[in-house]
Parts: structure tokens; sequence; C-alpha cells
């Protein structure tokens, strides 16, 4: 309480202009203060529905509106932002009121309201919308597309393999900066993994421009490959050229050589698998060995066989000596397998093309030449059996021309809604410095008035020095005397220095 009157006194006790400084400050103080929490406590929107029809948005505002949820609308009405802390519990109790997005599409939550009494044919339907549907949330989850549409034709199953009807899809995509190379194979490359039995081959991706971004056919396939072969090559040629770069500008200086490699590789994957016996190398695995011997003495059973099974007997005339002798052998020989796979890329001509300074204007050293070609060729592996090829020209260059930085460049355009708290912090430091200013302005012009108020007081203390007017304003002294008091207490210094030019006066 004490320190709230003596602050009060001191408001009280400063100049007109100074308090009207204080309270403009103060409120200028209070009102970036309120901006201030009124942007941090105001949410930060994100994307609730995209995409929404006109019957969708009306439905989806509409419950908003009995939850008493915050919202905007965009986009022409076609898209609609809450605050982003509460996106997903706005979703799930959007949800649970019934109210769909319209524009999404639906997965395998199709497949959740099927009953048993289903015939197939409405299985097989159902099914095939839910997996266009997953697909297109699969590609609506990469950032440059905005709207994705998925089409499947998935022939019925054929008793006969050779007689089965390949599975085809169309992809719709609506993007919001044009997709890449890379980014047409990612969307290809998904579709046909999502799917069973679809070959990237069979599947079309076109914008909503009309444009095609992959067409199905044996020709996108080889369009998409040479693509792809063509990339490889120019990123092998543009590494091979950056080192040559590197190196002579070790040697010759920065900006003094421009490299040029082409080179052609080989993408064809062979596989060659050999097989080689050794003949010499024979070694007997197994060996079987049948030896018969018969001589006479009476008739051997023998001959075919009767009715009844018994061997008919063969008669022999005379003496009979039989002799056989049989021998099997199983031999193992040396038997090597060998497979060599190529893989593709491998290099099959390379040509260097070199243009350097040769110093005439500029006054740039210039190696030799046949120095330049051998550090090429161990740089980048040139081979002359391979019909590998090096070209070093010298040209002059001119003379680089000096340029003066600009002064100041050009500012980028900035939001303006991001620079209103750096406004108002500006402008409050601007006015504080104003009132400082003021009040060090009118702190001058307070000591000089509190000086010739204290010359009163000590007039009428001056005794026989004391003019005889001042003598009638002691009772008004009096009155003055508490203030001077204050002011004693508030600037001890200043009033020790006029003391002591009153001093000096009267010596």
């Amino acid at each position: 309480m004490e320190r709230r009157n003596r602050i009060g006194d001191m408001l009280v006790a400063l100049p007109l202009a100074h308090q009207i400084v204080i309270g403009i400050a103060a409120v200028v103080l209070a009102m970036a203060a309120f901006l201030f929490f009124q942007w941090v406590s105001t949410p930060s929107y994100t994307v609730l529905y995209s995409q929404l029809d006109d019957n969708t948005l009306a439905t989806v505002v509409d419950e908003l509106d009995r939850q008493g949820v915050p919202y905007e609308i965009e986009a022409g009405g076609s898209r609609v932002l809450v605050p982003k802390a509460d996106v997903y519990q706005i979703r799930a109790s959007l949800a649970a009121a019934g109210v769909q997005n319209g524009a999404m599409p639906q997965g395998y939550s199709i497949l959740d309201g099927q009953g048993l009494n289903v015939s197939d044919f409405r299985q097989r339907v159902d099914y095939q919308r839910a997996l266009e549907g997953e697909m297109a949330l699969t590609l609506l989850a990469m950032n440059n597309i905005t709207s994705a549409t998925v089409h499947l034709v998935i022939p019925e199953e054929s008793l006969f393999a050779e007689d089965e009807e390949p599975v085809t899809a169309s992809v719709l995509l609506e993007t919001s900066s044009p997709l890449g190379e890379l980014e047409i194979e990612t969307v290809t490359f998904l579709v046909a993994s999502g799917v069973e039995g679809l070959e990237p081959t069979n599947v079309t991706v076109a914008n909503v421009d009309g444009t095609v971004l992959h067409a199905a056919g044996d020709m996108a396939a080889e369009s998409a490959v040479s693509n792809r072969n063509l990339r490889m090559t120019r990123d092998f040629e543009a590494a091979l050229a950056t080192d040559v770069e590197n190196l002579l500008a070790s040697v010759v200086g920065p900006d003094s050589a421009a490299v040029v490699v082409r080179a052609r590789l080989d993408f064809d994957e062979q596989s060659v698998e050999t097989q080689t016996f050794d003949a010499d190398s024979a070694v007997s695995l197994r060996e079987q060995t049948i030896d018969e011997t018969y001589s006479g003495g009476g008739t051997p059973p023998g001959g075919s066989l009767g009715v009844e099974g018994e061997p008919i007997p063969t008669e022999i005339d005379g003496d009979y000596v039989y002799d056989r002798s049989e021998v099997i052998r199983e031999y193992g020989v040396d038997n090597i397998i060998s497979k060599e796979i190529t893989a593709p890329g491998k290099v099959e001509h390379l040509s260097v093309a070199v243009v350097m300074d040769d110093g005439s204007l500029t006054g740039a050293p210039v190696p030799e030449t046949a120095e330049i070609e051998s550090l090429i060729t161990a740089a980048v592996g040139l081979d002359a059996a391979r019909g590998d090829t090096i070209s070093v020209s010298t040209v002059p260059y001119p003379v680089p021309e000096v340029v003066e930085e600009p002064a100041a460049a050009e500012a980028a355009p900035m939001d303006i809604m991001s620079m209103i708290p750096q406004f108002i912090g500006g402008l409050v430091l601007l006015i504080v410095t104003i009132a400082l200013l003021l009040m060090a302005r009118g702190g001058k012009k307070g000591k000089a008035g509190d000086a010739l108020e204290l010359a009163q007081p000590a007039a009428l203390t001056g005794g026989e020095n004391a003019p005889a007017g001042a003598l009638a304003g002691r009772a008004e002294g009096a009155e003055i005397h508490p203030e001077v008091m204050n002011l004693v207490q508030r600037q001890p210094e200043e009033i020790a220095v006029l003391l002591r030019s009153w001093l000096a006066d009267r010596r």
C-alpha cells in the first residue's frame, strides 16, 4: 500500500507532458499485449475435409455448428478447416454422427456391412470397390497428390490359365505440382503391387488435365525401361564429369576447363551356365562281376515256361560245356558346373572431351596436353582396347568481369499478418524512446523549477540578509516544507549540488 502511494505521488509530481506520454505508452502496451495474447490463443487451422460437393459441405457445416466447433471454408467452398489440435477428435465425432466426406474414398470399410445372404456377384463387386478405395487412399498419402481415383478391371477366373485375361488398372490423379518420372513410377508400382495379378505394364496413369503420365502396353514398358536406363547413364556421366572437373580445378584453377563425358552402357543381363566333364579323371564307383560255368552230365533245366509255369526241358545231345562271364562297372568323372551372370550397366565405351583455357588472355597456367590426358585417363579408367577416346583442346578464355555486388538486395515479399507482432513491438519501442527523451528534457526543466522553489524558503530563513517582502511568505513556506522534503528524498544528489552552489555564493 505504501509503495502504491509512493508511485502515485511520483506520477502526480511529474509534469503534465510526462503523464500524458506515460498514459499513451500504457495504452499502447495494453493493446499490444491484447493483440499478442489473441494471436497466441488463436488456434491454427488444418484441413478437415477437401474436395467436398455442395450437399456434403452443407451436412458438415450443419454438424459443426451443432457441436459448436469453429471452422473456416476455403477453396470456393470445397474445403473445410478446423483447429489443428482437435482435427482427429472432430473427424471421429462427425463419423459418429453419420457425416461422411463424400470426396474421400472408402476402403475395406465397405465390407463391414455385408451380411450372410450376400450373393457372389455382390461380394466380388464390393471387394473390387474396396480395393479401388484402398489404392486411392494409398496414393493420397503422397505429398503432391490432392485427389486420386482408381478403377480396376478384374476378369473372372478361367478354367484354363492360357485363357485368362490380364488385370488392368486406370489411375486419375489431381496434383498440386507436376510429378516427376520417379514419382510416376512410384504410383505405377504402388498400384501394381497392391492388386493381385496386376503388372506395371497394365497400369494407365493420367492427370486431370488430360495428360497421360504412364500408358499401358509393351511400348510403355519399353519406354519406362529406356527412361530409367537413360537416367542411369546421365547420372554416371555427370559423376565422371564432376570428378574430372574437380581434378582439373586443382591443376589449372577453378572455372578454367569444361568437361563433357559420354558413356555407352550395356543394360542387358546375361546368364551363362557351363557344365564340364573331365574324361581323364574317371574313377570306378561300383563294379559287378557275374561268372557262370556249365559242363555235361544231364539235361539242365531251361527253355521257355509252359502253361502251368513248369519249364519245358530242352534236350541236349552229347556233352555240353557252358561258360558265361559278365562285368558291370560304373565310373565317376569330374563334373564342373559354373554359372556366370553379367549384371546390367557394364561400360562398353567412354569418350571424354575437355576444353581448357590457353592462358593467352587471362594469364592462367597451362599444363601439357599429354599430362592432362594421362590424368583424365587414370581418373575415369579409359581403356584403349575397349575403344575409349579422349580429346583435350585449348582456347582463349575471356577475362572475367568484376561484378560489383548490389548495395541492397530486393527483399522478398513477406506476409503482412506475420509482421503485425514486429510492427507493434517497434511502435512500442519508439513510443517508449520518445517518452524517455521527453522525461529527460522535462527533468532538466524540473530541476530549475525546484531550485527556484527551494530558493524561496531559503530566503525566508536567511535572517538579516533576507528581503523584507519575503517575511510575509513564512506561512506559505511552512506549507511547502513537506514537498521540499519529498524532493530531497527523491533527488538527494541534485539538492546537495544546489546547496553547495548557495554556500559558495554566500561566501
